[in-house]
């Protein structure tokens, strides 16, 4: 079987390059702003998703925010990401994503990038931003959640039961394609990120504190907005050169480069997303999760996947 990121090539880079001379994506409302004093709160809501699924939907509403950040013509010098959804901060990607006949407004690879696909191109476009970005986590963020997370520069959070982060691409017989378990290992070690990302397991906010996954948790929400935003505030009041020239050091020794993540992630995963295995697991995933809205497995994905591999937790501690 051909796969599909390879079978849509040629289509894709003509009309990428057709795409590339338009000043906008189609607009889905799922990103809303706000500016105030140098701070830029961006508040991600798919109300098309009960789950906030990472959808072409999100996808362009990010990348029309990008391009308008990536200009850096504006008085923008931090970008707090938040979500509209408290349950999920962002579930995961559209699983339809690795299934043929998926159809989205979005061309398939990067218009800037064309060995890139859309969603990986993203990331990386929001990691090399030239202002500080900060999450602020209050929901599920898995697979491409989490490597959201990791494109930004500092993620925070509450200890609400809802935080719950997992890389889970390998429970399906893929990889984290974006990136995110090489952004993972420069924070919390090879170790930890093996343990987690290959048993796609979640970690709590605590946790996560503990072992740098994110950098610090508050009890509740009123505190953990009131610290990120003096923070903001305090970034935002020194020249942009300088938030640039800092990200731009730090980002030579803790990312890995975008060639890196074009050959041992992405090609990896547009390897394995044709395989029989992963393509029978996406469809009981779709099915299990009334395609993808809320309920036990989308909840609590770390245990509840057991059951589609017929498994029981008793049943492997015996």
């Amino acid at each position: 079987m051909i796969s599909p990121f390879l079978g849509r090539l040629g289509f894709t880079l003509l009309f990428a390059l057709q795409l590339a001379f338009a000043a906008r994506y189609p607009s889905f409302g799922t990103v809303q702003t706000t500016n105030s004093s140098g701070v830029l709160n961006a508040v991600i809501n798919n109300t098309a998703s009960s789950t906030n699924l990472f959808d072409y939907r999100v996808q362009a509403d990010l990348a029309n925010l990008v391009e308008t950040l990536q200009a850096n013509d504006t008085d923008i010098r931090v970008v707090l990401f938040s979500s509209g959804n408290k349950e999920f901060f962002i579930a995961h990607i559209d699983v339809d994503f690795f299934l043929p006949g998926y159809e989205s407004p979005l061309p398939f690879f990067d218009p800037g990038f064309p060995d890139m696909t859309f969603p990986t191109a993203l990331l990386w476009n929001i990691s090399q931003l030239p202002q500080a970005t900060i999450a602020m986590v209050e929901g599920r963020a898995r697979g491409i959640g989490n490597e959201f997370l990791m494109s930004c520069d500092m993620r925070f959070s509450t200890t609400s039961p809802s935080v719950l982060l997992a890389q889970l691409e390998t429970s399906f017989g893929l990889n984290p394609g974006g990136g995110g378990a090489m952004y993972l290992s420069n924070l919390i070690g090879r170790g930890r990120t093996l343990e987690y990302v290959l048993s796609a397991t979640d970690i709590d906010a605590v946790t996560a504190e503990k072992y740098g996954w994110i950098n610090r948790v508050f009890d509740n929400s009123a505190a953990m907005k009131e610290y990120v935003h003096t923070l903001a505030r305090r970034i935002a009041l020194f020249p942009p050169a300088g938030i640039n020239g800092t990200k731009f050091g730090v980002n030579a020794v803790s990312r890995p480069s975008r060639e890196v993540i074009v050959q041992k992630a992405m090609a990896v995963i547009d390897m394995l997303a044709a395989s029989p295995a992963t393509q029978a697991y996406a469809a009981r995933f779709l099915k299990a999760t009334n395609n993808q809205s809320i309920g036990e497995l989308e909840l609590d994905y770390g245990q509840a996947l057991l059951a589609l591999y017929n498994v029981t937790e008793e049943e492997l501690k015996n």
